[in-house]
């Protein structure tokens, strides 16, 4: 059997395509080789990256039989553990050297150790030439050494990259520290001058909750008190197979910055990206997730390597991966089962210790209210308004509403439909209809109303009373009678019938009879069938009672034609004309008008309207003591 040299281009020249990726190959061989400290200095002016570590360093002997020999395994040749400090060595297939020759063209290698110094060029020009000649070994160039602050250790200089790699200090920053877990610990990483750290993992201030798994030692999220640490998830997978590790949940997915994964950690480095992904999982908390896990039993030096040759991810099907696997999904499922009702808890904690109104409002709910009262703030804090208060505090009003509205009407648990409450919240304005809200008994709809009715009564102007109860009347018959609450059509097929026989009785009126009439319309309330009639307000346009019988008898036959052909004969009709001042015979009065309509409709002017409806809403919310406390309430908030 023979070797081909192309193979490199296989293990290592075209396998990695990102800096951290391949910095990463560099720190973990820093760390077998027991290094302490790392510095790495990016210059994007250079177009240069330098990696010094104060490890042990290589001699002559170590570079040609360890370093260049591709494929080189210390644990099987006797360095599972390093030599000084003990540590397990986290390199296993020996290619990651390999690794600085895919992100750039030249690299430079100084290293010292036991008074002896090396220095030595790899260019990937001339490793791919020697492939196209001989295919059949690579000798590096000897350069000048050049010396570094270190008694021992080695340093890299990485040039010529490649383009679109992205080598800036901020870019390399976070994502080498998501990559390690052990530093910090007698190994520290210096980024261009500054050490990196496990804030520089950028997510711990906006994590939720934690659950910390098995043994884990959960001191690094003391110290951010948005963190609220819940008890710990089960860490034994079987007698023989043990893992450690977190999983949390952040505020809102878009905090996660795209690491909305579960990585998996072996021997302090990351081993493989994410595990999350693999489920597939659909719930709405697995998008808010974040976490690593430990799990060194996938890297054990008495079992097979099971990791794929970039080292980035795990063979899937081996026996080791699906137990961690099913493991992880059981820990998930715990997780889901808690988190919505801590989100409950932490929003309603929120929301009540920023308002001692809201808070007044929620502590006198029942328990069965409050249950939804949580749901309701959970939703609201979901929704972030970065910032924005006054944004925040006009959902927190229309929310309350809506809830006080809802629990009058004995219909609380609708709050458990999620898409209902987003609907409520997101288009609250909605719900400060004239017709929509006026049945929840709110003060200031009530008092919406009865400015308009004063609006109106003020005016002397006969158009405008005419506009606007055009526009009103129809649809808030409440105008006309206080019990009826909304005006609602009938069903598609009696609309179609009775707009087609109303257009025939219209299409035969006389041209004083249509000069003086504004509208007609159908609609249904409270179990009754209304037809409405808008006369002129102007007196110009009389009224003869006994026509106006007559056109109502036409009205009402043809609403109950239609109303026979669907067997709902039975069912009462009620017709009002609304008249102005002035248009009935001088020597008759409205009652007397009534009187003579026999039964079949009522007759009403614009003011009387006006006037009842005014009187009507003014003792309604005198009365209606509990309105004007959620009115302070909403006020306040």
């Amino acid at each position: 059997m023979t070797l081909d040299l192309n193979v490199l281009n296989h293990l290592g020249l075209n396998l990695y395509s990102n800096t951290p990726a391949v910095l990463s190959e560099v720190i973990a061989n820093a760390w077998d080789a027991d290094a302490t400290e790392v510095v790495i200095n990016c210059s994007q002016e250079e177009d240069v990256i330098t990696i010094i570590d104060n490890g042990c360093g290589m001699t002559t002997e170590d570079i040609n039989n360890k370093f260049l020999c591709v494929g080189y395994q210390k644990r099987k040749n006797g360095e599972a553990k390093t030599r000084q400090l003990g540590r397990a060595v986290m390199g296993r297939k020996g290619i990651g050297k390999l690794s600085l020759l895919s992100i750039a063209d030249t690299i430079k290698i100084y290293s010292k150790k036991d008074d002896e110094k090396n220095a030595f060029c790899m260019s990937r020009d001339d490793i791919e030439r020697e492939i196209t000649s001989t295919n059949r070994s690579y000798a590096p160039r000897e350069i000048e050494f050049e010396d570094f602050p270190f008694e021992t250790g080695t340093k890299i200089v990485i040039r010529n990259f490649k383009k679109n790699i992205n080598r800036t200090a901020e870019f390399l920053r976070k994502r080498l520290a998501r990559r390690f877990s052990v530093i910090g610990k007698d190994f520290n990483i210096i980024l261009c001058g500054a050490p990196i750290t496990i804030e520089d993992r950028d997510f711990y201030r906006k994590i939720q909750f934690v659950w910390p798994i098995g043994e884990f030692d959960v001191a690094a999220f003391c110290q951010y008190p948005n963190i609220s640490i819940q008890p710990p998830l089960d860490g034994k997978i079987s007698e023989k197979y043990k893992i450690s590790g977190w999983i949390g949940s952040a505020e809102k997915p878009s905090d996660l910055d795209g690491n909305n994964k579960i990585s998996i950690i072996t021997r302090g480095k990351l081993a493989q990206e994410d595990l999350l992904a693999s489920f597939g999982e659909g719930g709405v908390y697995a998008s808010y997730l974040i976490g690593e896990i430990h799990a060194d039993f996938l890297d054990d030096d008495n079992a097979s390597d099971i990791s794929t040759s970039n080292r980035q991810q795990y063979i899937e099907d081996d026996e080791r991966y699906q137990v961690l696997k099913s493991h992880t999904y059981k820990l998930l499922k715990s997780i889901q089962s808690k988190w919505t009702d801590l989100r409950k808890e932490k929003a309603t904690e929120r929301v009540t210790s920023s308002s001692p109104i809201i808070k007044e409002w929620y502590e006198s709910l029942g328990t069965g209210s409050k249950k939804y009262a949580k749901k309701l703030f959970a939703a609201i804090e979901t929704m972030h308004f970065d910032g924005d208060n006054e944004k925040k505090r006009e959902f927190l009003r229309y929310g309350i509403l809506a809830f006080e509205r809802l629990k009058i009407s004995e219909k609380l648990e609708s709050i458990d439909n999620e898409d209902l409450i987003t609907d409520i919240l997101k288009f609250g304005e909605i719900f400060a209809d004239l017709q929509e809200i006026e049945a929840t008994l709110y003060w200031e709809i009530a008092n919406e109303r009865v400015k308009i009715i004063r609006s109106l009564a003020n005016s002397c102007d006969a158009n405008a009373k005419e506009k606007v109860l055009q526009k009103h009347i129809y649809d808030n018959l409440w105008l006309l009678n206080p019990s009826w609450e909304r005006a609602t059509r009938g069903s598609e097929r009696l609309e179609q019938s009775v707009t087609k026989e109303f257009n025939d009785i219209e299409a035969n009126l006389s041209d004083d009879e249509r000069a003086g009439r504004l509208d007609i319309r159908y609609r249904n309330t409270s179990g009754v069938h209304v037809i409405v009639e808008l006369k002129r307000y102007q007196p110009t346009y009389k009224v003869d009672v006994y026509d106006l019988h007559r056109q109502i008898d036409k009205y009402r036959s043809a609403l109950k034609k239609c109303l026979k052909s669907i067997d709902r004969e039975n069912e009462p009709i009620t017709a009002i004309c609304i008249i102005g001042e002035g248009v009935l015979p001088s020597e008759m009065s409205l009652k007397e008008a009534n009187d003579k309509l026999a039964g079949s409709g009522r007759i009403i002017t614009y003011d009387t309207l006006i006037h009842n409806a005014l009187e009507s809403y003014s003792e309604y919310m005198d009365r209606e003591a509990r309105v004007g406390k959620l009115r302070a309430l909403i006020d306040q908030i």
